[in-house]
């Protein structure tokens, strides 16, 4: 049996990415894989609203105090990557305070489509823009790169909110991307 280390496992994966570009093939575009991250969120804000409003601003032990702190710290994260992928280097966030879930929905709204805007007109998405990152590391990415960046971003901090709201005893929704594509299909179908 062959035992992998991360090294080899790498180099593997990134001569299979580099063979699928210069076959142009492209599994998910910017757009779709952005649009299951506005999904996600929208998702997971319409689930918090189903339950006692209590629990947004219910203290906990966790990664987070409440899971209010996780939504303001994704909206912050996802401003400051707009900011990156348009070429700021070390783009200034003001905080943002969501006091309820209806506030959350309306800013997330406002920032996604900022972004998808931004996403649907970016000539090359391959464009590399030097940052530093919130701890100071200077880094160099492409926007499509930073697009996966803010997906993973969030279905990480999904998990932390369904983590969050099972410990106070309410049940979670699945928002794994297959489920995502799922409801676009069955959304599709019923348009037709």
């Amino acid at each position: 049996m062959r035992s992998w280390t991360v090294e080899p496992l790498l180099a593997h994966f990134l001569l299979a990415d580099l063979k699928m570009r210069e076959r142009k093939i492209h599994m998910i575009s910017l757009q779709n894989w952005f649009s299951y991250h506005i999904w996600g969120t929208a998702r997971q804000l319409t689930h918090l609203q189903e339950l006692p409003d209590t629990v947004w601003t219910n203290q906990i032990q966790s990664v987070f105090p409440t899971i209010q702190a996780v939504f303001e710290h994704v909206w912050l994260v996802d401003s400051s990557w707009l900011k990156r992928m348009q070429g700021e280097e070390k783009p200034g966030v003001d905080p943002i305070v969501l006091p309820d879930i209806e506030t959350a929905k309306r800013e997330f709204t406002d920032l996604h489509h900022q972004m998808m805007t931004y996403i649907e007109n970016v000539e090359d998405p391959a464009v590399v823009h030097s940052f530093r990152t919130m701890k100071g590391i200077q880094m160099k990415n492409s926007i499509e790169e930073m697009v996966y960046t803010v997906v993973n971003h969030g279905s990480y901090h999904r998990g932390n909110v369904t983590a969050m709201h099972r410990q106070m005893g309410f049940a979670g929704k699945p928002y794994d991307y297959i489920y995502y594509l799922e409801e676009m299909r069955e959304s599709k179908e019923q348009s037709e």
